[in-house]
This record gives C-alpha cells, sequence and structure tokens, in this order.
C-alpha cells in the first residue's frame, strides 16, 4: 500500500489528500466529491470496521434499512462517476490531448472503462448475506483505484494543461 492509499483508507477529516491534490481546480473539486461519495459507503453499516462477513446477525428491518442507503449511494456514486468520467473526456479533447498524446488520453479512458466495467460488476452481484461484503470490497477497490487513477493518469493531464504550448491555455491568452 503506498502512502496516498494510506491516507485515504484511514481517511477520517473527507480532505483530499495533499499528495492526490493535482492543482487543477474543477479536477480536484471533483475529486473530493468522489472521495465523499466513496466514504459514505462506510455509512451503510453500524459495524462497519468490525470483522462481519455477513448480514447474518442482523435484524430484517436493519438489512432493510442497510440495502436501501446502499441502493442510493451506489446509484449516486455510479451516475457520479460517469460524470467525472465524461468532464475528465471533455477536458482531454478540448485539450487537444488525445489528438496529440492519443496513447496517453486513451490509456486514460480505458482505464475510466474498466473501474467502470468492475463497479457495475460488484454491483451486479450483491446478495443480501454478503452485502456488508461487498460493500467493503467496493470501497476498497475505489480508495486503491482512486490513488492509483490521479497519481497515473490525472496529475499527467493537469501537467498537459499547464504546458506553455497547451490550446486552452493559448485561445485563453488570445482572447485575454
Amino acid at each position: 500500500m503506498n502512502n496516498s492509499e494510506q491516507s485515504l483508507s484511514g481517511i477520517s477529516n473527507r480532505q483530499l489528500p495533499s499528495e492526490l491534490v493535482t492543482g487543477h481546480a474543477v479536477i480536484d473539486h471533483e475529486h473530493q466529491l468522489l472521495l465523499d461519495y466513496i466514504l459514505r459507503l462506510r455509512e451503510i453499516c453500524d459495524d462497519h470496521d468490525a470483522s462481519r462477513v455477513t448480514c447474518g446477525g442482523c435484524s430484517p428491518t436493519l438489512i432493510s434499512e442497510c440495502e436501501s442507503r446502499l441502493v442510493g449511494i451506489l446509484g449516486d456514486l455510479l451516475a457520479y462517476i460517469l460524470d467525472h468520467f465524461r468532464n475528465e473526456e471533455n477536458i482531454m479533447r478540448d485539450s487537444l490531448l488525445l489528438a496529440i498524446e492519443r496513447e496517453t488520453g486513451e490509456a486514460h479512458m480505458e482505464d475510466h472503462a474498466a473501474i467502470s466495467s468492475k463497479v457495475q460488476e460488484i454491483v451486479t452481484n450483491l446478495e443480501t448475506p454478503k452485502t456488508i461484503q461487498r460493500v467493503r470490497e467496493l470501497e476498497e477497490l475505489l480508495l486503491r483505484w482512486v490513488t492509483s487513477h490521479i497519481s497515473l493518469h490525472d496529475m499527467l493531464l493537469v501537467r498537459w494543461l499547464e504546458r506553455e504550448d497547451n490550446p486552452i491555455r493559448l485561445r485563453a491568452l488570445a482572447s485575454a
């Protein structure tokens, strides 16, 4: 586990760790919102941090409440992930990253597709007795992915946007 993953797994102040701040206001704001959704997964089960593997010890009422919260959070999370990916991909297109550094942009987009697919797979395989286990798996997957994705792809995207010859920057200077 790297430093970013450790700081995310033990996060309590709901702030994006400094090593994951890209310096791009929109992207960082969206990452913060994504982190908030991930941390909301911890709030589904009152026994989240314990070693409980199934919902077997919970009352039917509590199981129903947890499942209801889970469905709401997962719906919001999936919608938000897709919106965030669309925003980043629009930034890539607008900055001509996809035209000039095609392989870099395509790798970034492939990573978006891979995590979307994995999240949908976990959601599809939710079973009542193992809901808490699947929630933990989803949280761990997302925390690992967020740190890896920001470090590998989003930092590179922001460096691209900050280049002196970036088309977005040149257009902004020309219109000023």
